[in-house]
Protein backbone atom coordinates (compact mmCIF):
# COMPACT_ATOMS: atom_id res chain seq x y z
CA UNK A 1 0.00 0.00 0.00
CA UNK A 2 1.39 3.61 -0.76
CA UNK A 3 1.54 6.28 2.26
CA UNK A 4 -0.95 9.20 1.69
CA UNK A 5 1.32 12.39 0.17
CA UNK A 6 -0.16 15.59 1.86
CA UNK A 7 -0.12 18.23 -1.20
CA UNK A 8 -1.60 21.95 -1.01
CA UNK A 9 -3.06 23.87 -4.00
CA UNK A 10 -1.27 26.98 -2.42
CA UNK A 11 1.96 28.31 -4.29
CA UNK A 12 4.89 29.51 -2.27
CA UNK A 13 3.83 33.23 -0.92
CA UNK A 14 5.65 36.12 -3.42
CA UNK A 15 5.38 39.39 -3.29
CA UNK A 16 3.68 41.46 -6.02
CA UNK A 17 5.62 44.36 -7.84
CA UNK A 18 3.21 46.72 -6.81
CA UNK A 19 4.27 46.48 -3.00
CA UNK A 20 8.07 45.98 -4.02
CA UNK A 21 8.87 47.65 -7.19
CA UNK A 22 12.50 48.55 -6.94
CA UNK A 23 13.56 44.60 -6.34
CA UNK A 24 10.95 43.85 -9.29
CA UNK A 25 12.55 46.12 -12.10
CA UNK A 26 16.64 44.83 -10.81
CA UNK A 27 15.24 41.67 -11.03
CA UNK A 28 14.00 41.76 -14.13
CA UNK A 29 17.47 42.70 -15.86
CA UNK A 30 19.57 45.80 -16.26
CA UNK A 31 18.08 46.44 -19.67
CA UNK A 32 14.55 47.17 -18.10
CA UNK A 33 15.98 48.82 -15.21
CA UNK A 34 18.50 51.20 -17.15
CA UNK A 35 14.61 52.27 -19.01
CA UNK A 36 12.94 53.49 -15.68
CA UNK A 37 13.10 56.75 -15.14
CA UNK A 38 14.61 58.11 -11.75
CA UNK A 39 12.02 60.16 -10.20
CA UNK A 40 13.62 63.44 -8.71
CA UNK A 41 11.76 65.61 -6.03
CA UNK A 42 10.27 68.78 -6.13
CA UNK A 43 11.88 71.40 -4.37
CA UNK A 44 9.92 73.17 -0.38
CA UNK A 45 9.73 76.52 -3.04
CA UNK A 46 7.92 74.48 -6.02
CA UNK A 47 5.69 72.93 -3.97
CA UNK A 48 4.72 75.97 -1.93
CA UNK A 49 3.87 77.09 -5.64
CA UNK A 50 1.84 74.43 -6.86
CA UNK A 51 0.20 74.83 -3.73
CA UNK A 52 -0.74 78.28 -4.11
CA UNK A 53 -2.00 77.61 -7.74
CA UNK A 54 -4.01 74.78 -6.60
CA UNK A 55 -5.50 76.69 -3.67
CA UNK A 56 -6.24 79.66 -6.29
CA UNK A 57 -7.63 77.26 -8.53
CA UNK A 58 -10.06 76.27 -6.00
CA UNK A 59 -10.94 79.44 -5.20
CA UNK A 60 -12.08 80.42 -8.23
CA UNK A 61 -14.06 77.03 -8.90
CA UNK A 62 -15.99 77.69 -5.55
CA UNK A 63 -16.67 81.26 -6.42
CA UNK A 64 -18.07 80.25 -10.02
CA UNK A 65 -19.80 77.18 -8.75
CA UNK A 66 -21.71 78.50 -5.95
CA UNK A 67 -24.21 81.09 -8.15
CA UNK A 68 -24.96 77.93 -10.34
CA UNK A 69 -25.49 76.46 -7.15
CA UNK A 70 -27.61 79.13 -6.20
CA UNK A 71 -29.72 79.18 -9.95
CA UNK A 72 -30.62 75.39 -9.59
CA UNK A 73 -31.89 75.43 -5.86
CA UNK A 74 -33.75 79.10 -6.71
CA UNK A 75 -35.32 78.56 -9.77
CA UNK A 76 -37.87 75.78 -9.13
CA UNK A 77 -38.75 77.35 -6.01
CA UNK A 78 -39.16 80.60 -7.48
CA UNK A 79 -41.09 78.92 -10.23
CA UNK A 80 -43.52 77.31 -7.07
CA UNK A 81 -43.93 80.57 -5.89
CA UNK A 82 -45.36 82.05 -9.00
CA UNK A 83 -47.19 79.03 -9.92
CA UNK A 84 -48.57 79.30 -6.35
CA UNK A 85 -49.69 83.19 -6.65
CA UNK A 86 -51.26 83.01 -10.38
CA UNK A 87 -53.52 80.50 -8.90
CA UNK A 88 -54.11 82.90 -6.27
CA UNK A 89 -54.71 85.65 -8.27
CA UNK A 90 -56.67 83.81 -10.87
CA UNK A 91 -59.14 82.30 -8.02
CA UNK A 92 -59.96 85.80 -6.86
Amino acid sequence: MASAIATTSVGPKRRSPIWNGADAITAAGPRIAASVPKVTGASDRGRQMLGWVEDAGLLMLLALAFPVVILIVGTPVAFVVWLLLEIVRRSI
